[in-house]
């Protein structure tokens, strides 16, 4: 019966069953073009040759090519395994085309980071950048929301293709949600000190589309008094279309994330956490982390030891995760700090570096963001910064984080809690180190060390309740139990 079934089928079930080898192309940076037609001395290519930078000091902006196994495999893998159904709104998931015999591109994507150092204010607009092709193509990139877009949007794309079932519409809000928290719009100018990153799509690029050139056409320099942008520049970047097979290609795209198991829903998370503290105040460590060790020992098994570091290698030798809380005090670093921190990272340490102040003229998370990238140059393109993607297991492996826990705004920026410009300045996502395309470390300017530590008077803190702060320090020390235990 199975044979009669399968009779006449023998090419779809070996699409289904055994996909045929299928030749991909990703967008590497062209080096030769680079040099030929753009400044070498602003324009910069990364050493594993996936990213271009164009990084004028005061600002920087840098872009990479996502690939459809990036998308599916590292950014957002539960929502591309469901066929057909897969949510994830940038790929076909693992959806087969049974005609084609294998899974087609549906979109053209690229990941811009916006670097502000020391500008006043910059911006980006993304309806402002297009592709063009070797061949003669030219693709306007794809707004958001259908009603505020001038050319294509995401939107009515997904409109057009969208049934009438529930499960049709299940998907279709699941797809806008993961776009409206992860694609590029124009909205409030990047502060000094500030990061911004995010996707831009375009229309999938024809297999015999050449070369490639990404412009930012219309870059926001600078405002007039009466804040409209009046100082302009465009930024080209060029790219090379380039065969690989999915599976043999050396560097991120062939890494699968590092597996974590989720706990049962009624598991405590259990660990020997070996915890090294990097902070400025001078309160005795045992009362500046007691409040913490207080939760860890009512709600997880973890064993913790706690020692203050000044960064040297001695002070970390023990640590396994080292905690960087960073107030109002200016923490100072060292080159000799940036080489202890590259070893402690690559001897299988995690990192928690958390920014919090009282005051609009603090800078320190520029000096944290500075350190980390002190330290992402030094190693080259083993270690690198990007954005946590909201699906990773960090925000499920213990407790479920579907948004961020709030930031206390009566202790953080007290001087400034009332002013929208200032909570722009303030991430609505943690960022992540990545060594070897494993997440190591979280950098955050949110403040969460103020629920971690005892790091203001009691009365300030009397009725408060910090539980879902700790919570996501639980998860994250469990992750990172979880890794180093994977990788003994």
């Amino acid at each position: 019966m199975m044979c009669v079934l399968f009779s006449g089928c023998d090419s779809l079930y070996q699409y289904i069953v055994f996909p045929p080898k299928r030749i991909e192309y990703v967008l590497m940076p062209d080096s030769l073009l680079s040099k030929k037609y753009l400044d070498p001395s602003v324009y910069i290519i990364s050493e594993d040759k996936r990213t271009i930078s164009y990084d004028r000091k005061d600002f920087k902006v840098e872009i990479k090519y996502m690939s459809d196994y990036q998308l599916n495999t590292f950014e957002f893998p539960e929502q591309s395994v469901n066929g057909y159904y897969s949510t994830n709104p940038f790929t076909y998931g693992n959806w087969v085309d049974p005609e084609l015999g294998f899974v087609p591109n549906k979109f053209t994507v690229f990941k811009v980071t916006v670097y502000n150092y020391t500008a006043s204010k910059i911006n980006f607009d993304p309806e402002n950048a297009f592709l063009e092709s070797e061949r003669g193509d030219k693709f306007y990139c794809y707004g958001r929301e259908e009603k505020s877009s001038r050319y294509l949007s995401m939107e009515a794309y997904y409109k057009k293709r969208k049934g009438t079932s529930g499960v049709d519409d299940d998907v279709f809000e699941s797809r806008m949600g993961t776009i409206r928290r992860t694609v590029h719009y124009l909205g409030k100018p990047v502060f000094r000190n500030d990061v911004r990153d995010g996707l831009i799509v375009f229309d999938p690029l024809a297999d015999d589309a050449g070369k490639i050139k990404l412009i930012l056409k219309d870059f926001i320099l600078g405002y007039d008094e009466n804040n409209q942008p009046s100082e302009f520049t465009t930024l080209n970047f060029f790219f090379d279309r380039t065969a690989f097979e999915i599976g043999t290609v050396n560097g991120k795209d062939s890494v699968m994330r590092q597996t974590v198991s989720a706990l049962p829903a009624d598991a405590i998370p259990t660990g020997d956490a070996a915890i090294a503290v990097r902070t400025v105040s001078v309160t005795p460590l045992e009362q500046l982390m007691g409040p913490l060790q207080k939760y860890f020992s009512e709600n997880t098994n973890f064993k913790t030891t706690l020692v203050k570091s000044d960064l040297s290698a001695s002070s970390l030798k023990k640590s396994k995760i080292l905690l960087l809380l960073n107030g109002d005090d200016q923490f100072t670093f060292l080159p000799e700090h940036e080489a202890v921190v590259a070893e402690f990272i690559k001897s299988g340490g995690f990192i928690v570096a958390d920014v919090f102040a009282t005051n609009e003229s603090n800078r320190n998370w520029s000096y944290v963001n500075n350190f980390f990238g002190n330290i992402v140059d030094a190693m080259g393109g083993k270690l690198s910064i990007s954005r946590v993607p909201s699906d990773h297991i960090l925000y499920s492996v213990w407790k479920k984080f579907e948004v961020l826990p709030p930031v206390d705004i009566d202790l953080f920026n007290m001087q400034q809690k009332g002013d929208v410009d200032s909570k722009e300045r303030m991430f609505e996502f943690m960022m992540g180190l990545y060594y070897e395309n494993k997440l190591i470390g979280i950098l955050s300017n949110r403040g969460y060390s103020i629920s971690w530590g005892e790091f203001f008077a009691p009365e300030f803190r009397q009725g408060k309740n910090y539980s879902r702060q700790r919570e996501l320090l639980s998860n994250i020390i469990y992750y990172a139990t979880q890794i180093h235990k994977n990788e003994k």
